[in-house]
């Protein structure tokens, strides 16, 4: 079974490093073999008793009682977060792991459960669900952003029944023009129509254009934010789709745009 003073050698380290991630390898240390959460009988107190044996303080007491404080933290987060829970038998100050924990059961697990809260199934469109959420979990943040974009334009160049030769912002420039563009929606004020035009092409070159022309380093929660978009956008090109040939059966459909 692996300490936690293996996986965090260091104790200023796990002072700093925050609640969810040192509740990763704290649940990896109590889901380990012969691990005493295991059967029920893991108190934090103990714990951190047992823990502190571990770490050298340098002399520090403070170090010390914020290495208890971080370790509580922890535990508090993993109970909070449904992978610990208070022990239902005759030793309720005690814990254990639960079903749920023991399934995500170390710190990539963690790492992996906080990536799907974060960019969770219901939020996205099923064109992204297959070509930029996996990436999104692998930590491929600007890939995950790239393809979510290019899904967007891909799916605008089809809609709007371009050829190959229409991309990036022309195309979508083309495909919402307020007045001509095959996607507009002439139901809507034209000021309206052209600010889902500036959305449109705005969204394209500030996210799928730099990616396509240089390395981009982008991080986690910005990319989600990305994507997101990318999501939503794509959601909206769904129901010009569906008002289109909804006015096509009624035999209503105008040459552009509804």
């Amino acid at each position: 079974m692996a300490t936690l003073s293996q996986l965090v050698p260091d104790a200023q380290t796990l002072v700093d490093i925050q609640p969810s991630e040192l509740g990763g390898y704290l649940l990896e240390v109590l889901t380990g073999p012969n691990s005493p959460a295991q059967q029920g009988i893991a108190n934090l107190g103990n714990y951190v008793n047992r823990i502190e044996d571990e770490y050298d303080y340098r002399g520090s007491r403070e170090l010390q009682q914020e290495l208890a404080n971080s370790i509580s933290a922890a535990w508090n987060w993993l109970k909070v977060n449904g992978l610990l829970c208070s022990d239902t038998g005759a030793n309720p100050a005690f814990d254990r792991v639960t079903k749920l924990g023991r399934q995500v059961a170390d710190a990539n697990g963690v790492k992996a459960m906080l990536s799907e809260e974060l960019l969770p199934n219901a939020f996205m469109h099923p064109t992204l669900l297959r070509d930029a959420r996996p990436l999104f979990m692998q930590g491929r943040f600007d890939t995950a952003v790239f393809e979510a974009f290019k899904a967007l334009e891909v799916t605008t160049r089809a809609a709007g029944n371009y050829g190959a030769d229409r991309i990036g912002v022309p195309l979508m420039s083309a495909a919402f023009h307020p007045d001509e563009g095959p996607l507009t929606d002439r139901t809507l004020e034209r000021g309206e129509r052209v600010a889902l035009m500036n959305l449109m092409t705005g969204a394209i070159g500030s996210y799928k254009n730099p990616a396509s022309h240089r390395k981009v380093e982008i991080q986690r929660d910005e990319a989600r934010e990305m994507i997101i978009l990318a999501s939503h956008l794509l959601k909206i090109i769904d129901a010009r789709l569906a008002a289109i040939q909804e006015l096509a059966a009624q035999g209503n459909a105008p040459a552009q745009g509804a």
